[in-house]
Order: structure tokens, then sequence, then C-alpha cells
């Protein structure tokens, strides 16, 4: 089942599929919510959630207090709609003037699916 997130003052609508975050219901299309690590650490993608319903999954508690989360104000990459969603953006900002790296945005989107997934990544022997 598809579920329609809308943000506030945005005419753009996403569609979310089962089990699929917010975040990832959002990439590939412009938005408004920046795309950070992917993983629940950065902060970036916060956002309120003004109406719907939705599961939660993990966070960092110093990007996202239990007050915050209380308010409804969570990470996208986290918010797992079970119903159709409005949001307002509320993520950090990446620093002005902050180029950004296409490379390692690949290496973090990597390194962020392997996690979901419960991989590691290949460490060296000698450590």
């Amino acid at each position: 089942m598809q579920h329609r997130i809308t943000i506030e003052g945005s005419e753009q609508a996403y569609f979310s599929h089962a089990g699929q975050s917010v975040l990832d219901a959002m990439v590939g299309r412009p938005s408004a919510v920046e795309v950070g690590c992917r993983s629940g650490g950065c902060g970036v993608c916060g956002v309120e959630v003004l109406s719907g319903s939705f599961e939660r999954g993990e966070m960092s508690a110093e990007q996202i207090s239990a007050e915050c989360r209380s308010r409804g104000i969570l990470l996208a990459c986290r918010v797992f709609p079970s119903s159709d969603l409005h949001l307002r953006p509320v993520g950090k900002r990446p620093t002005p003037g902050a180029t950004h790296n296409p490379d390692v945005a690949d290496l973090l989107r990597s390194l962020s699916k392997m996690a979901r997934c419960g991989e590691r990544p290949c460490q060296d022997a000698s450590t």
C-alpha cells in the first residue's frame, strides 16, 4: 500500500511503499528535506510530523531528544508511514559555502545501506 507524503509549503507529493522511509521515498526528486547519513545519526533530515501516523526507527538522541520526539520532530530517514503524512522540514542545513562531494555522498549511502542490512565494512586484519 502506498502512502502520500506532502511537505508544508510545497505542492510536491511523494509516495512511500510498505517498509520505505519518508526520506527514501523522496530520494531522486527535489525536496525541501536534506539528505544526510540516512542512518539516523546526523540530524540533517529532520522533519516535524504535522499529521498522519507512522512507525519510528531508532535515531540519535544527540540529534533528536525525547522532548522533540514527543512533539513529532523526527528524522525522515527513520520515519515509516502507516498513513498519509504531512511534514514540515526542520533539519540542519549544510554549512554555507560547503562543497557537496558526490563521492562522499555515495560512500555514506553505501555504508548506511550496509548498516541497515546488518553488514559491516571490511576491517584491516592488523587492527
